[in-house]
C-alpha cells in the first residue's frame, strides 16, 4: 500500500504514577518534585518509540546524532519509513477528564466569588480591548488597547483548565460559565516518596545519598491526548490497539491507543471586532508575542523555563524563557495567521500550538 499522510489522536493513560524532571539541578539530601510533561517530552517520547518499533538500535543512533551533530541527517541515512520522523509532527500533551480535552484557562479571563447563604458562588469575567483609549494612555508599543471590562468588583485571576465547552464559548466571542473551569487539584496530585543513591558496581547503598522525589499523580478518570501527524508506515507500530511506551523518566510507562476523530470542536467565528489567538503550549518567541504580527492587545502571564537534554552534545539544553498556554492576543480583524508561529524544530515537537476565535471591544 502506498505511503499516506495521516492525522491521529493519541491516548495516554498512565500505569503508574509519572515523572517528569525541570531544569533544576538534583542532588544528595535535595527535594525533587515532577512537573507537568512538556510537548518536547511527549515528542522524544514518541520518537523514540517509534525507532524502537522499526528495529533502530537507540545507541548506534545516538552515536551517529552525537558525531554528525544532526538529527536530520542521521535520519536521512535510514531511508523510509525512518526518515519521515524529519517531518513528523506531534502536539500535546494535553489533559482530558472524563475523556474530555481540557486547555489551560485563557489568561484573560477573571473571577469574582460571593457566597449564596452556605453556597461560593464563582462569576466569570472577561477583559477585552477597550474601544475608546484613556487619556494619556501610553502603552508599551504603539497601537496597543488596555484590556478593560465595565464595573467595580475586585476580580481575581483565574487558574486552572477550560472544557471543549468553555473553549467554544470563548473562542465564539463569550464567556465560558464556572462549571466549564477545572482546577489542578481535580487532575493531579503530588506522590511524595523517598529514595536512596546505590554504588552501580559494590551494588551497596551511597553514604549520604537520601533524596525526596514527587511524583505526577493522576485522578481517577484523567489522562492525557496528543495528536500526531505523519506517513502512516512510520506512525503505524503506535496505531496497533494499545501499546506500551515509556514516557518521561525513571522508566515510567503510559498506554497509547490511536483514533482519527477531530481533538478540536466547531467553532463559529464569523463576525467580531477582531481575531484571538490562544496559545495551548507554551511558545518561545524571543520576546512577548510572535514575530511579525500586529497585536492590538495581550494577555500574558509569567514566562516558563523550559530546557531538555541534547543528544548530540550530551548534555542539557540551554534554558528557555517561553510565553505559558494559556496567553491570549487580540489581533485586528483579517490578519494573516501563518501556520506556524514559532520556528519549524519547535512547531515539529509541539511548542506554539494556537487556536483561533474572535473578540469584541469593551
Amino acid at each position: 500500500m502506498a505511503d499516506r499522510i495521516v492525522t491521529r489522536k493519541l491516548l495516554l493513560s498512565p500505569v503508574d504514577i509519572l515523572s517528569f524532571r525541570g531544569g533544576r539541578s538534583f542532588g544528595p539530601a535535595q527535594q525533587a518534585e515532577s512537573e507537568l510533561p512538556s510537548p518536547q517530552t511527549l515528542a522524544g517520547a514518541i520518537r523514540t518509540f517509534l525507532l524502537k518499533a522499526h528495529g533502530v538500535n537507540l545507541k548506534e543512533f545516538g552515536n551517529k546524532v552525537k558525531k554528525y551533530g544532526s538529527f536530520d541527517t542521521v535520519l536521512s541515512e535510514y531511508g523510509d519509513p525512518i526518515k519521515g520522523l524529519i517531518d513528523m509532527t506531534v502536539q500535546g500533551p494535553w489533559f482530558r477528564l472524563n475523556k474530555k480535552l481540557l486547555v489551560s484557562v485563557p489568561s484573560n479571563l477573571r473571577t469574582v466569588s460571593s457566597r449564596n447563604g452556605t453556597q461560593t458562588m464563582h462569576n466569570i469575567f472577561r477583559l477585552d480591548p477597550l474601544r475608546n483609549l484613556p487619556p494619556d494612555w501610553k502603552p508599551g508599543e504603539p497601537g496597543l488597547h488596555p484590556l478593560w471590562y465595565y464595573g467595580r468588583k475586585s476580580l481575581k485571576s483565574v487558574s486552572g483548565y477550560l472544557t471543549l465547552a468553555g473553549l467554544r464559548n470563548f473562542l465564539e466571542g463569550g464567556v465560558p460559565d464556572s462549571q466549564d473551569m477545572i482546577s489542578e487539584k481535580e487532575l493531579f496530585g503530588i506522590d511524595r516518596r523517598v529514595g536512596i543513591g546505590v554504588n552501580a558496581i559494590r551494588k551497596t547503598v551511597e553514604e549520604g545519598m537520601i533524596y525526596t522525589a514527587g511524583m505526577l499523580a493522576l485522578k481517577r478518570h484523567v489522562d492525557f491526548c496528543a495528536q500526531v501527524t505523519g506517513s502512516y508506515n512510520l506512525i503505524e507500530p503506535i496505531c496497533q490497539g494499545k501499546v506500551l511506551m515509556k514516557f518521561g523518566g525513571e522508566g515510567r510507562y503510559v498506554t497509547v491507543s490511536a483514533h482519527k476523530e477531530s481533538l478540536w470542536p466547531d467553532v463559529k467565528t464569523g463576525g467580531g471586532d477582531g481575531d484571538v489567538l490562544l496559545l495551548t503550549t507554551p511558545a518561545c518567541f524571543n520576546g512577548w508575542r510572535p514575530p511579525n504580527i500586529q497585536c492590538m492587545a495581550a494577555s500574558v502571564s509569567h514566562p516558563r523555563g523550559i530546557s531538555g537534554w541534547d543528544l548530540a552534545q550530551g548534555g542539557p539544553k540551554p534554558n528557555r524563557f517561553m510565553v505559558p498556554a494559556g496567553t491570549v492576543y487580540f489581533l485586528p480583524k483579517g490578519t494573516h495567521i501563518p501556520h506556524s508561529l514559532v520556528e519549524r524544530d519547535d512547531q515539529l515537537v509541539g511548542w506554539g500550538h494556537y487556536l483561533k476565535g474572535i473578540w469584541n471591544y469593551v
